[in-house]
């Protein structure tokens, strides 16, 4: 049994479903038209093999179509809405050969190794069928029609399979009241998970937010040096227009500091403005000055909510994938509603800050703090100026060290200070930043990254986990001044103990970008005229095996067309079938020849199906002489029955 039409009509609904009516019309009328031709080829499985072989190679480029393009198209979604076409070629080629089914050994290669002949087949019609529904339910856009267009496709299918025991109604009335019930069932299942999921979303979100801080509102000591010991790359910057680029990248500032064991900084206000849209994706932040200069970073978030790494000096962010940014008044920037992009272009300028005006917190220190640095200088408001060479003339003999061990616990800072005097860029930042309260100058504590790493190949800075940097800020004359007394010694340190096979991932990972880049500039459209040469030498190619390949013109008298395909067809056994039939015990349909038998109440016929089953599927089939004697007791049982004369039922 043939799904005819509406095989037609779901690869049709698939078509308008999925936006792709255009590889639907031609695939409906050709799958449809074998019923009015009565022409077939005699392919061969080496016909049937390189056409799977086909098949499995653009399945394998569609995946990494996919994969390389995954910010423009849902990888799976995509791949199950085009699975149709990519299997079609394999459903066609059966479709108008004089085999029927398709053994395993086609789609698996594994099993054309194999000695022993494959006898596991599929119908290629219904597993088509099915493919289309399947791809029909990927539609992002409108489900709603999805699941009646489903169900009408398959009690269409099983119709002609249904059996004859029960009238059409009753059945169509069974299946739909199946259906009906699935559909609820469905409905209820997926409200509650959608409930569940809310639920445990909440729940897990509250439980996270105890635990970390994903907008770092504070940090810790200790927190920017466990990013130093990894060298990956996290983002590139393309100064447009020149080399030249900002030192240091502001991702958060802090104004209050703790005095616990860790010695945490936390902002005092946690409240972000707004900033208004100038067109959907770009945000202005400061007039425009002849002096801007523009750069893009190629940075892609990977969080729906986070910041964003800009200098201090911005004045406008171009194509960032956000719905929202606001600003802080400690100069950090939050990108909400973020989507997965590559890139953003932004603007700055030497005038600029965003950083806010101090405020009392600025200048907060509490008793122990205060204590901790009376040792070094008196608290006392200082000259801003004076203070500032003072602190870095105090750090002139401190060193770097990123691995040490903490000998004072209780107060890392005192340790540092008073005791190792070497240390990594926060200790050095937190220092600074309190000291300069201590003197009497708003300062406060700053993490970001330093920019200094320029790669000539791409022409872009790299930015490192490594590169991770703190520092502090000082309000001097109305303005905000970076004040960074660690070492400089320290950029020169860290990439002397860099991984000594750094230069070999960086060459694969900067090459892998670059073609990154250069694969998302490309446009199917550029490349229409080699499509059409291609589909062109493939429809020579198909045009040439075809008419190269033995042809089978079909009859469609009676049962032949089914029956000429069967293996086995010649066994004797079917001339039983024909009489009984002629009787009045016709066989339902799909139903098993062994349980019409048993049905019908002639269980002496089991011991011929048996011959008769092995003669056609078992692959050794049977002998000359089991031929022969299954056929004389055939004519000898029919020979018996016409004598007995008609018997009633």
């Amino acid at each position: 049994m043939k799904p005819r039409i509406i095989q037609g009509l779901v690869v049709l609904a698939w078509g308008i479903q999925a936006d792709l009516i255009w590889f639907a019309l031609p695939m409906a009328a050709t799958l449809e038209a074998r019923y009015f031709l009565n022409r077939r080829w005699a392919l061969t499985k080496q016909d049937f093999y390189r056409v799977a072989d086909l098949t499995s190679v653009a399945m394998v480029g569609m995946i990494i179509f996919l994969f390389l393009n995954a910010r423009s198209y849902h990888f799976i979604t995509t791949l199950f809405q085009w699975l149709p076409i990519l299997f079609f070629p394999l459903v066609i080629v059966f479709a108008y050969s004089t085999t029927e089914k398709m053994t395993l050994d086609v789609l698996f290669y594994s099993l054309r190794r194999q000695k022993e002949p494959v006898q596991q087949s599929w119908d290629m019609d219904y597993l088509f069928l099915g493919l289309c529904v399947l791809a029909t339910g990927f539609n992002t856009d409108d489900r709603s029609l999805f699941f009646p267009l489903a169900a009408i496709a398959i009690l269409w299918s099983l119709f002609p399979l249904r059996s004859t025991r029960y009238r059409a109604g009753i059945w169509i009335l069974v299946v739909s009241i199946t259906f009906l019930v699935a559909g609820f069932t469905h409905q209820m299942i997926r409200e509650a998970h959608l409930a569940v999921k809310a639920k445990t979303e909440q729940w897990i979100a509250a439980w996270i937010m105890q635990r970390t801080d994903p907008l770092k509102t504070r940090t810790a000591l200790g927190k920017v040096g466990r990013l130093k010991l990894s060298d990956s790359i996290l983002f590139r910057i393309k100064p447009i227009g020149g080399q030249g680029f900002p030192s240091l990248l502001v991702e958060a500032s802090y104004d209050h500091p703790s005095t616990g064991a860790s010695m945490e900084w936390a902002v005092w206000e946690t409240n972000f403005t707004s900033v208004p849209h100038e067109d959907d994706f770009t945000w202005r932040f400061a007039d425009a000055s002849p002096g801007e200069t523009a750069a893009k970073i190629y940075l892609e978030f990977n969080r729906e909510r986070s910041l964003v790494p800009v200098p201090a000096s911005l004045s406008e962010i171009h194509d960032l994938p956000a719905l929202e940014v606001k600003l802080s008044k400690y100069g950090a920037i939050q990108g909400s509603g973020m989507v997965p992009s590559p890139s953003f272009e932004i603007k700055y300028s030497l005038g600029n800050q965003l950083y806010g005006p101090p405020g009392e917190i600025d200048l907060y220190l509490d008793e122990k703090h205060e204590a901790l640095l009376s040792r070094i200088v008196k608290r006392a408001n200082y000259p801003a100026r004076h203070s500032i060479a003072f602190i870095q003339n105090f750090f002139s003999d401190f060193k770097y060290s990123l691995f040490q061990e903490t000998v004072n616990e209780a107060n890392p800072l005192e340790d540092f200070l008073y005791s190792r005097r070497a240390g990594h860029c926060e200790y050095f930042a937190s220092a600074t930043t309190l000291l300069l309260r201590q003197m009497g100058v708003p300062s406060r504590y700053v993490v970001g990254y330093s920019v200094h790493e320029y790669n000539e190949a791409l022409g872009m800075y790299i930015v490192r986990q490594r590169h991770a940097h703190a520092w502090a800020i000082a309000h001097v004359g109305g303005e905000w001044l970076v004040v960074d007394t660690t070492p400089g010694v320290w950029l020169a340190e860290e990439d002397a103990n860099a991984n000594l096979l750094q230069p070999i991932f960086d060459f694969f990972a900067n090459y892998s970008f670059m073609f990154q880049l250069w694969w998302n500039e490309q446009k199917i459209e550029d490349y229409k005229f080699e499509l059409y040469i291609i589909g062109g030498i493939l429809a020579l190619i198909l045009i040439w095996r075809i008419a190269t390949s033995e042809q089978v013109i079909i009859s469609r008298e009676g049962n032949e067309e089914s029956r000429s395909w069967l293996p086995g067809k010649e066994s004797p056994f079917f001339k039983i079938v024909a009489y009984l039939s002629d009787e009045g015990l016709k066989r339902d349909r799909g139903e098993v020849l062994r349980h019409w038998l048993i049905r019908i109440q002639k269980p002496e016929l089991l011991p011929l199906l048996g011959i008769h089953n092995r003669w056609r599927f078992d692959p050794r089939g049977v002998s000359a002489n089991e031929k022969l004697a299954l056929n004389e007791q055939v004519d000898h049982w029919i020979l018996g029955q016409v004598d007995q004369g008609p018997q009633e039922n």
